[in-house]
């Protein structure tokens, strides 16, 4: 790891009044235990641009207690981090540092760079590509934690990140003979004592720095110089990691039906769920301003088709007006259980959303809560993905990593938290 050595890493407690929450405030009370959220890490005092791909681990420190690790992306610097997230929490509530050489000081301690070019991007990209890096991330063992599966815009691939060494290798670069776009997120998931990546392929890694917005050009892209199409895909991954021909030979195509796949997990077993990040003014059916998740049901193995073993089953949407914020979209989310007012468990989304960040119910198929963060001056803090851990949300995005304190009584879901069986040999 490299230690950074930046000034200004401020863990103090910053709570924005101007934002606020609407729609079912009992749900959101049963799950939050604040309505407005606080700054962890501010993004402009730390060189972070667009924060991705959270992940929390866990591990003990030999002494009986046990640390929480962070990690987490920056799509646009193209570097991997690491954050001390307990240690820092602890921190936040105690004085404020108001010298140069106790933030200094706190800086090295807990944040760190895992990587730099995270997106093992080509240096002849770099005038042109705007997010050149890493961007998903899933654990692949935790125990200790040694290797990440990582998406990568700027190879356009699936690979795994070795954290003691800082290479990468890669996992599935292609679908039938032709590149990916650039993979975005990722989730792992056992099948009959098997380990599969579930990945999406959006159009993001073809953002261009002079056109920096979802316009038409991405999709010419997508058709001339990718697969031909926006998908959700899953590999195989093979216990000894000696898995370089799945990248050609066993990637298999969930769908190809979503104009702008992007965060994925599993709600059950048997449920996939797919988030769609609604931009722009140019796509029929996915403007900005519409918020939506498709769930697919995999199917028994004598129902299953040649190109897919998962069908789709239903789309959870909700459109507002776009005045109503300053952007975001459906992005990453985290699937999390709670106890409602009636004492009933209910599974819902903690989940980026356009405005904020939105509580989805996924038995209704509704947002029943919204926090609107995106607003206010130099629009607000745009919400990219949610991790859950250590009796909080960690919130990822345009301003830095954010925090909200969870109630007691919930659970996340097993997916991204849980220690995968395989046992990457780098």
């Amino acid at each position: 790891m490299i230690k950074l050595s930046l000034a200004f890493f401020f863990l103090v407690a910053y709570a924005v009044a101007y934002d606020n929450v609407t729609g079912n405030l009992e749900a959101w009370d049963s799950i939050f235990a604040s309505r407005e959220y606080e700054v962890l890490v501010h993004a402009k005092d730390n060189n972070l641009f667009w924060t991705e791909g959270p992940v929390l681990i866990t591990n003990s420190d030999g002494g009986g207690d046990y640390e929480t690790t962070l990690l987490f992306s920056d799509v646009i610097a193209a570097k991997t981090y690491s954050l001390h997230a307990d240690r820092a929490i602890q921190d936040r509530t105690k004085e404020k540092f108001n010298d140069d050489e106790a933030t200094k000081h706190m800086l090295d301690k807990y944040l760190h760079i895992v990587k730099e070019r995270s997106g093992d991007s080509p240096p002849e990209d770099d005038n042109w590509r705007a997010e050149p890096g890493g961007n998903g991330l899933a654990a692949l063992s935790q125990t200790p934690l040694r290797a990440l599966v990582m998406c990568q815009h700027g190879a356009r691939r699936l690979a795994i990140l070795n954290l003691d060494t800082g290479t990468t290798h890669s996992l599935a670069s292609e679908y039938e003979g032709r590149r990916l776009n650039g993979p975005n997120d990722v989730v792992l998931h056992s099948e009959n004592g098997e380990l599969f990546a579930y990945f999406t392929d959006p159009v993001y890694a073809w953002l261009e720095k002079d056109r920096f917005e979802d316009l038409p050009y991405l999709d010419e892209q997508v058709k001339s110089q990718g697969p031909g199409h926006c998908g959700v895909y899953r590999i195989k991954l093979d216990e000894d990691d000696k898995s370089h021909a799945n990248a050609k030979n066993e990637v298999e195509l969930i769908t190809s039906d979503m104009m702008r796949p992007n965060g994925i997990d599993f709600i059950d077993e048997n449920h996939l769920i797919v988030s769609e990040c609604c931009q722009g003014s140019h796509l029929d059916g996915c403007k900005s301003g519409t918020s939506r998740w498709s769930i697919f049901e995999q199917q028994d193995y004598q129902e299953r088709t040649p190109s897919s073993s998962w069908a789709y089953a239903k789309t959870i949407e909700d459109t507002v007006p776009i005045e109503t914020a300053e952007g975001g979209c459906a992005d990453g989310f985290a699937v999390y259980e709670y106890v409602n007012g009636e004492k009933v468990r209910k599974q819902v989304l903690l989940a980026s959303c356009f405005g904020g960040l939105c509580i989805v119910d996924t038995e209704t198929g509704a947002v029943v809560s919204r926090m609107w963060t995106a607003r206010g001056e130099r629009r607000g803090c745009r919400i990219s993905n949610v991790a859950i851990g250590q009796e909080y949300a960690f919130l990822t995005g345009s301003c830095g990593i954010l925090t909200l304190p969870l109630t007691r009584g919930g659970s996340t879901s097993q997916s991204k938290d849980t220690e995968a069986s395989l046992h990457a040999e780098l």
